[in-house]
Protein backbone atom coordinates (compact mmCIF):
# COMPACT_ATOMS: atom_id res chain seq x y z
CA UNK A 1 0.00 0.00 0.00
CA UNK A 2 1.42 3.40 -0.99
CA UNK A 3 0.57 6.00 1.64
CA UNK A 4 1.08 9.65 0.69
CA UNK A 5 0.96 11.95 3.70
CA UNK A 6 1.20 15.73 3.96
CA UNK A 7 2.18 16.88 7.43
CA UNK A 8 2.56 20.38 8.80
CA UNK A 9 6.17 21.40 9.17
CA UNK A 10 6.88 25.10 8.72
CA UNK A 11 10.54 25.71 8.05
CA UNK A 12 10.21 29.07 6.35
CA UNK A 13 10.23 31.58 9.20
CA UNK A 14 12.28 34.32 7.60
CA UNK A 15 10.85 36.88 5.20
CA UNK A 16 11.32 35.96 1.55
CA UNK A 17 11.38 38.58 -1.22
CA UNK A 18 7.80 39.38 -2.18
CA UNK A 19 6.35 37.19 0.57
CA UNK A 20 5.07 38.58 3.83
CA UNK A 21 4.71 35.86 6.46
CA UNK A 22 1.92 36.67 8.86
CA UNK A 23 1.51 35.12 12.25
CA UNK A 24 -0.01 31.81 11.29
CA UNK A 25 -1.59 31.16 14.66
CA UNK A 26 -2.60 27.49 14.48
CA UNK A 27 -1.34 25.28 11.68
CA UNK A 28 -4.25 23.91 9.67
CA UNK A 29 -4.16 20.18 8.86
CA UNK A 30 -6.17 18.80 5.99
CA UNK A 31 -6.22 15.08 5.24
CA UNK A 32 -7.72 13.31 2.25
CA UNK A 33 -7.42 9.71 1.10
CA UNK A 34 -7.49 8.34 -2.42
CA UNK A 35 -6.47 5.13 -4.14
CA UNK A 36 -3.82 4.58 -6.76
CA UNK A 37 -3.06 1.38 -8.64
CA UNK A 38 0.33 0.07 -9.73
CA UNK A 39 0.74 0.61 -13.46
CA UNK A 40 -1.83 3.38 -13.51
CA UNK A 41 -1.80 7.05 -12.60
CA UNK A 42 -2.64 9.19 -9.58
CA UNK A 43 -2.84 12.91 -8.78
CA UNK A 44 -1.59 14.15 -5.39
CA UNK A 45 -3.08 17.51 -4.50
CA UNK A 46 -1.38 20.01 -2.24
CA UNK A 47 -3.99 22.59 -1.35
CA UNK A 48 -6.75 24.21 -3.38
CA UNK A 49 -4.44 26.93 -4.77
CA UNK A 50 -0.77 27.40 -5.51
CA UNK A 51 1.13 27.96 -2.23
CA UNK A 52 3.76 30.64 -1.93
CA UNK A 53 6.33 28.02 -0.97
CA UNK A 54 6.07 24.22 -0.97
CA UNK A 55 8.18 21.06 -0.73
CA UNK A 56 7.19 17.52 -1.59
CA UNK A 57 8.98 14.82 0.40
CA UNK A 58 9.04 11.01 0.15
CA UNK A 59 9.61 8.46 2.89
CA UNK A 60 10.15 4.76 2.19
CA UNK A 61 8.17 2.28 4.30
CA UNK A 62 9.95 1.35 7.51
CA UNK A 63 12.14 4.47 7.57
CA UNK A 64 11.82 7.94 9.05
CA UNK A 65 13.94 9.81 6.50
CA UNK A 66 12.11 12.35 4.33
CA UNK A 67 13.80 13.04 1.00
CA UNK A 68 12.73 15.89 -1.26
CA UNK A 69 11.31 15.00 -4.67
CA UNK A 70 9.91 18.43 -5.72
CA UNK A 71 10.24 21.96 -4.30
CA UNK A 72 9.25 25.50 -5.30
CA UNK A 73 10.68 28.51 -3.45
CA UNK A 74 8.88 30.96 -5.68
CA UNK A 75 10.96 30.49 -8.81
CA UNK A 76 9.15 27.49 -10.29
CA UNK A 77 9.10 23.79 -9.43
CA UNK A 78 12.34 21.82 -9.28
CA UNK A 79 12.00 18.01 -9.71
CA UNK A 80 14.71 15.98 -7.99
CA UNK A 81 16.40 12.82 -9.28
CA UNK A 82 14.64 10.66 -6.72
CA UNK A 83 11.36 11.38 -8.49
CA UNK A 84 12.52 9.24 -11.43
CA UNK A 85 12.17 6.12 -9.27
CA UNK A 86 8.57 6.91 -8.42
CA UNK A 87 7.08 6.86 -11.91
CA UNK A 88 6.43 9.50 -14.55
CA UNK A 89 6.16 12.48 -12.17
CA UNK A 90 5.16 15.99 -13.25
CA UNK A 91 3.87 19.11 -11.49
CA UNK A 92 0.46 20.30 -12.63
CA UNK A 93 0.72 23.90 -13.85
CA UNK A 94 -0.44 26.73 -11.56
CA UNK A 95 -0.65 24.36 -8.60
CA UNK A 96 1.49 22.34 -6.24
CA UNK A 97 -0.25 19.10 -7.20
CA UNK A 98 1.70 16.14 -8.57
CA UNK A 99 0.72 13.84 -11.39
CA UNK A 100 2.38 10.40 -11.35
CA UNK A 101 1.79 8.08 -14.32
CA UNK A 102 2.63 4.36 -14.50
CA UNK A 103 3.12 3.90 -10.79
CA UNK A 104 5.83 1.31 -9.98
CA UNK A 105 6.07 -0.75 -6.81
CA UNK A 106 8.98 1.50 -5.78
CA UNK A 107 6.48 4.34 -5.37
CA UNK A 108 5.18 2.74 -2.19
CA UNK A 109 5.71 4.98 0.82
CA UNK A 110 4.64 8.18 2.55
CA UNK A 111 4.46 11.44 0.60
CA UNK A 112 4.52 14.75 2.49
CA UNK A 113 3.60 18.15 1.11
CA UNK A 114 4.82 21.10 3.23
CA UNK A 115 3.26 24.36 2.09
CA UNK A 116 3.15 28.04 3.16
CA UNK A 117 0.35 30.38 2.27
CA UNK A 118 0.55 34.17 2.74
CA UNK A 119 -2.97 34.39 4.17
CA UNK A 120 -4.63 35.46 7.37
CA UNK A 121 -5.59 31.86 7.96
CA UNK A 122 -1.97 30.87 8.34
CA UNK A 123 -0.37 27.64 7.02
CA UNK A 124 -2.47 25.02 5.27
CA UNK A 125 -1.53 21.44 4.63
CA UNK A 126 -3.52 18.88 2.65
CA UNK A 127 -4.10 15.19 2.87
CA UNK A 128 -3.13 11.49 2.92
CA UNK A 129 -3.29 9.40 -0.25
CA UNK A 130 -3.29 5.60 -0.21
CA UNK A 131 -1.92 3.89 -3.28
CA UNK A 132 -3.34 0.38 -3.76
CA UNK A 133 -1.46 -2.42 -5.51
CA UNK A 134 -3.60 -4.86 -7.56
CA UNK A 135 -3.40 -8.51 -6.59
CA UNK A 136 -1.21 -10.60 -8.84
CA UNK A 137 -2.17 -14.08 -9.99
CA UNK A 138 -2.18 -16.27 -6.88
CA UNK A 139 -0.75 -19.76 -6.53
CA UNK A 140 -1.63 -22.62 -4.17
CA UNK A 141 0.82 -24.32 -1.81
CA UNK A 142 -0.39 -27.47 -0.03
CA UNK A 143 1.12 -28.91 3.11
CA UNK A 144 0.37 -32.36 1.65
CA UNK A 145 -1.10 -32.94 -1.81
CA UNK A 146 -1.82 -36.63 -1.01
CA UNK A 147 -3.13 -36.70 2.56
CA UNK A 148 -4.31 -39.92 4.17
CA UNK A 149 -7.99 -40.05 5.04
CA UNK A 150 -8.50 -38.82 8.62
CA UNK A 151 -5.47 -36.51 8.68
CA UNK A 152 -5.32 -32.73 8.15
CA UNK A 153 -4.07 -30.54 5.30
CA UNK A 154 -3.45 -26.81 4.95
CA UNK A 155 -3.64 -24.91 1.68
CA UNK A 156 -2.10 -21.45 1.27
CA UNK A 157 -3.08 -18.96 -1.41
CA UNK A 158 0.22 -17.19 -2.18
CA UNK A 159 0.56 -13.72 -3.73
CA UNK A 160 3.55 -11.79 -5.01
CA UNK A 161 1.82 -8.40 -4.66
CA UNK A 162 -1.47 -6.94 -3.59
CA UNK A 163 -2.67 -4.32 -1.14
CA UNK A 164 -4.80 -5.53 1.72
CA UNK A 165 -7.26 -6.17 3.00
CA UNK A 166 -7.50 -9.18 0.70
CA UNK A 167 -10.37 -11.65 0.69
CA UNK A 168 -9.85 -15.24 -0.41
CA UNK A 169 -12.40 -17.53 -2.00
CA UNK A 170 -11.71 -21.27 -2.33
CA UNK A 171 -13.34 -23.45 -4.99
CA UNK A 172 -13.37 -27.23 -5.41
CA UNK A 173 -13.98 -28.98 -8.73
CA UNK A 174 -14.94 -32.65 -8.48
CA UNK A 175 -14.06 -35.44 -10.92
CA UNK A 176 -17.51 -34.85 -12.43
CA UNK A 177 -16.54 -31.16 -13.07
CA UNK A 178 -18.98 -29.92 -10.43
CA UNK A 179 -17.74 -26.57 -9.05
CA UNK A 180 -18.38 -25.73 -5.39
CA UNK A 181 -17.34 -22.78 -3.24
CA UNK A 182 -15.93 -24.37 -0.08
CA UNK A 183 -14.83 -21.24 1.84
CA UNK A 184 -14.67 -17.45 1.78
CA UNK A 185 -12.07 -16.10 4.19
CA UNK A 186 -11.39 -12.45 5.09
CA UNK A 187 -7.75 -11.36 5.09
CA UNK A 188 -6.36 -14.87 5.72
CA UNK A 189 -4.83 -16.83 2.85
CA UNK A 190 -5.00 -20.25 4.52
CA UNK A 191 -7.60 -22.97 4.17
CA UNK A 192 -7.37 -25.61 6.91
CA UNK A 193 -9.05 -28.95 6.25
CA UNK A 194 -9.25 -31.18 9.30
CA UNK A 195 -10.26 -34.84 9.15
CA UNK A 196 -9.73 -35.17 5.41
CA UNK A 197 -11.97 -37.70 3.66
CA UNK A 198 -12.32 -39.02 0.13
CA UNK A 199 -14.94 -36.39 -0.71
CA UNK A 200 -12.20 -33.74 -0.45
CA UNK A 201 -10.47 -35.26 -3.49
CA UNK A 202 -10.58 -32.90 -6.46
CA UNK A 203 -9.21 -29.75 -8.08
CA UNK A 204 -8.81 -26.63 -5.94
CA UNK A 205 -8.50 -22.97 -6.93
CA UNK A 206 -8.16 -19.84 -4.85
CA UNK A 207 -9.38 -16.38 -5.82
CA UNK A 208 -7.69 -13.30 -4.30
CA UNK A 209 -9.84 -10.17 -4.14
CA UNK A 210 -9.00 -6.62 -3.06
CA UNK A 211 -10.63 -3.25 -3.75
CA UNK A 212 -8.86 -2.95 -7.11
CA UNK A 213 -9.26 -6.34 -8.79
CA UNK A 214 -9.43 -10.09 -8.37
CA UNK A 215 -7.31 -12.94 -9.73
CA UNK A 216 -7.82 -16.72 -9.88
CA UNK A 217 -5.05 -19.29 -9.42
CA UNK A 218 -4.38 -22.34 -11.55
CA UNK A 219 -6.08 -25.45 -10.21
CA UNK A 220 -4.20 -27.92 -8.00
CA UNK A 221 -5.18 -31.56 -7.43
CA UNK A 222 -5.78 -32.89 -3.91
CA UNK A 223 -5.57 -36.70 -3.91
CA UNK A 224 -6.92 -38.29 -0.73
CA UNK A 225 -5.39 -41.69 0.09
CA UNK A 226 -7.78 -44.22 1.65
CA UNK A 227 -8.97 -47.83 1.78
CA UNK A 228 -9.49 -50.49 1.04
CA UNK A 229 -13.10 -50.65 2.18
CA UNK A 230 -14.83 -53.95 2.92
CA UNK A 231 -14.92 -55.89 -0.39
CA UNK A 232 -18.15 -56.53 -2.26
CA UNK A 233 -18.37 -59.93 -4.04
CA UNK A 234 -20.76 -60.45 -6.96
CA UNK A 235 -21.45 -64.01 -8.14
CA UNK A 236 -22.76 -64.68 -11.67
CA UNK A 237 -24.92 -66.70 -12.21
CA UNK A 238 -26.16 -67.56 -8.76
CA UNK A 239 -29.00 -68.41 -6.45
CA UNK A 240 -29.05 -67.65 -2.75
CA UNK A 241 -29.39 -70.31 -0.09
CA UNK A 242 -29.27 -70.29 3.69
CA UNK A 243 -25.60 -71.24 3.47
CA UNK A 244 -24.63 -68.67 0.85
CA UNK A 245 -24.56 -68.96 -2.93
CA UNK A 246 -25.27 -71.97 -5.11
CA UNK A 247 -24.59 -72.91 -8.73
CA UNK A 248 -25.17 -75.89 -10.99
CA UNK A 249 -22.49 -78.23 -12.24
CA UNK A 250 -20.93 -77.46 -15.63
CA UNK A 251 -21.92 -73.79 -15.46
CA UNK A 252 -19.33 -71.02 -15.88
CA UNK A 253 -19.27 -69.08 -12.61
CA UNK A 254 -17.72 -65.61 -12.25
CA UNK A 255 -16.70 -64.08 -8.93
CA UNK A 256 -16.10 -60.30 -9.05
CA UNK A 257 -14.49 -58.47 -6.10
CA UNK A 258 -14.63 -54.68 -5.65
CA UNK A 259 -13.30 -52.58 -2.77
CA UNK A 260 -13.04 -48.77 -2.85
CA UNK A 261 -9.44 -47.65 -2.43
CA UNK A 262 -6.96 -44.99 -3.54
CA UNK A 263 -4.63 -46.09 -4.99
CA UNK A 264 -6.85 -48.83 -6.47
CA UNK A 265 -6.95 -52.14 -4.63
CA UNK A 266 -4.91 -55.18 -5.57
CA UNK A 267 -6.93 -58.41 -5.30
CA UNK A 268 -6.06 -61.99 -4.35
CA UNK A 269 -8.58 -64.89 -4.34
CA UNK A 270 -8.45 -67.82 -1.92
CA UNK A 271 -10.30 -71.14 -2.10
CA UNK A 272 -10.50 -72.84 1.30
CA UNK A 273 -7.54 -70.68 2.45
CA UNK A 274 -5.37 -71.55 -0.55
CA UNK A 275 -4.48 -68.81 -3.03
CA UNK A 276 -5.94 -69.58 -6.45
CA UNK A 277 -5.93 -66.29 -8.40
CA UNK A 278 -4.68 -62.68 -8.42
CA UNK A 279 -7.01 -60.07 -9.90
CA UNK A 280 -10.50 -58.65 -9.33
CA UNK A 281 -12.47 -61.28 -11.32
CA UNK A 282 -12.07 -65.01 -10.77
CA UNK A 283 -13.83 -67.24 -13.34
CA UNK A 284 -14.42 -71.00 -13.02
CA UNK A 285 -15.31 -72.70 -16.31
CA UNK A 286 -17.56 -75.80 -16.11
CA UNK A 287 -17.69 -75.76 -12.35
CA UNK A 288 -17.91 -79.12 -10.54
CA UNK A 289 -19.18 -80.28 -7.15
CA UNK A 290 -15.59 -80.51 -6.00
CA UNK A 291 -15.44 -76.71 -6.26
CA UNK A 292 -17.90 -76.35 -3.37
CA UNK A 293 -16.32 -74.42 -0.51
CA UNK A 294 -15.30 -71.05 0.89
CA UNK A 295 -14.10 -68.31 -1.49
CA UNK A 296 -12.33 -65.29 -0.01
CA UNK A 297 -11.31 -62.02 -1.67
CA UNK A 298 -8.39 -60.11 -0.13
CA UNK A 299 -8.18 -56.41 -1.16
CA UNK A 300 -4.87 -54.63 -0.57
CA UNK A 301 -3.74 -50.98 -0.64
CA UNK A 302 -0.03 -51.32 -1.30
CA UNK A 303 0.65 -47.61 -0.63
CA UNK A 304 -0.77 -47.73 2.90
CA UNK A 305 0.01 -51.43 3.43
CA UNK A 306 -3.60 -51.99 4.50
CA UNK A 307 -5.98 -54.80 3.55
CA UNK A 308 -9.53 -56.05 4.00
CA UNK A 309 -11.14 -59.43 3.35
CA UNK A 310 -14.51 -60.97 2.66
CA UNK A 311 -15.49 -64.66 2.44
CA UNK A 312 -18.53 -66.34 0.86
CA UNK A 313 -19.71 -69.95 0.67
CA UNK A 314 -20.47 -71.43 -2.76
CA UNK A 315 -22.32 -74.76 -3.12
CA UNK A 316 -22.25 -76.58 -6.44
CA UNK A 317 -25.32 -78.81 -7.07
CA UNK A 318 -25.42 -82.09 -8.97
CA UNK A 319 -26.95 -81.43 -12.37
CA UNK A 320 -28.18 -85.04 -12.79
CA UNK A 321 -30.61 -85.02 -9.88
CA UNK A 322 -34.01 -84.23 -11.31
CA UNK A 323 -32.91 -81.80 -13.90
CA UNK A 324 -33.55 -83.25 -17.38
CA UNK A 325 -36.12 -85.69 -18.85
CA UNK A 326 -36.69 -86.11 -22.59
CA UNK A 327 -40.20 -86.94 -23.81
CA UNK A 328 -40.91 -87.95 -27.43
CA UNK A 329 -44.45 -88.20 -28.82
CA UNK A 330 -45.23 -89.79 -32.20
CA UNK A 331 -48.66 -89.27 -33.79
CA UNK A 332 -49.51 -91.26 -36.95
CA UNK A 333 -52.48 -90.38 -39.15
CA UNK A 334 -53.52 -92.60 -42.09
CA UNK A 335 -55.78 -91.90 -45.07
CA UNK A 336 -56.44 -93.54 -48.44
CA UNK A 337 -54.22 -90.98 -50.11
CA UNK A 338 -51.30 -90.69 -47.77
CA UNK A 339 -49.90 -91.34 -44.33
CA UNK A 340 -48.81 -88.45 -42.06
CA UNK A 341 -46.34 -88.94 -39.24
CA UNK A 342 -45.94 -86.12 -36.68
CA UNK A 343 -43.07 -86.24 -34.14
CA UNK A 344 -43.13 -83.93 -31.06
CA UNK A 345 -40.05 -83.59 -28.83
CA UNK A 346 -40.17 -81.89 -25.43
CA UNK A 347 -37.24 -81.20 -23.06
CA UNK A 348 -38.14 -80.70 -19.41
CA UNK A 349 -35.89 -79.61 -16.50
CA UNK A 350 -37.16 -80.47 -13.04
CA UNK A 351 -37.87 -83.17 -10.47
CA UNK A 352 -41.61 -83.74 -11.00
CA UNK A 353 -43.11 -85.81 -13.81
CA UNK A 354 -44.71 -83.53 -16.41
CA UNK A 355 -48.34 -83.73 -17.54
CA UNK A 356 -49.35 -82.69 -21.05
CA UNK A 357 -52.75 -82.18 -22.72
CA UNK A 358 -52.33 -83.35 -26.30
CA UNK A 359 -55.98 -82.78 -27.32
CA UNK A 360 -56.12 -81.28 -30.78
CA UNK A 361 -58.46 -81.07 -33.72
CA UNK A 362 -56.57 -82.89 -36.44
CA UNK A 363 -59.46 -83.02 -38.96
CA UNK A 364 -57.72 -80.54 -41.19
CA UNK A 365 -54.51 -82.54 -41.44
Amino acid sequence: MLIITWRTAIFFVCALPGVEILDPGQVVYSETRTNGVVGRGVILECGPTLPDVYIWGFTKPGTDTIRAIVYNFGKGPKIQKLANDLGNLTVISNSASLSIEKLPLAAEGVYTCQALYDTLEGAKLPFVITLTVPVTKPYIVMSDSSPVEGTSVTMRCGLENGTGPINYKWEQESRESQLTTVAEIYDDNRLNVTDVNRNHTGWYRCIAINQVNQQRSDRVWLDTIFGPDQPQIDVTPYSVTERGYSALERETVSLLCQASSNPPSQYVWFYNNSQVYAGPQYTINRILRMHTGHYACLAQNTYLNTRSRKTITLTVKDITKGQETLYCFVITLQSPLHALNVHLFLTYWGTNNPKFDMTSNLAQL
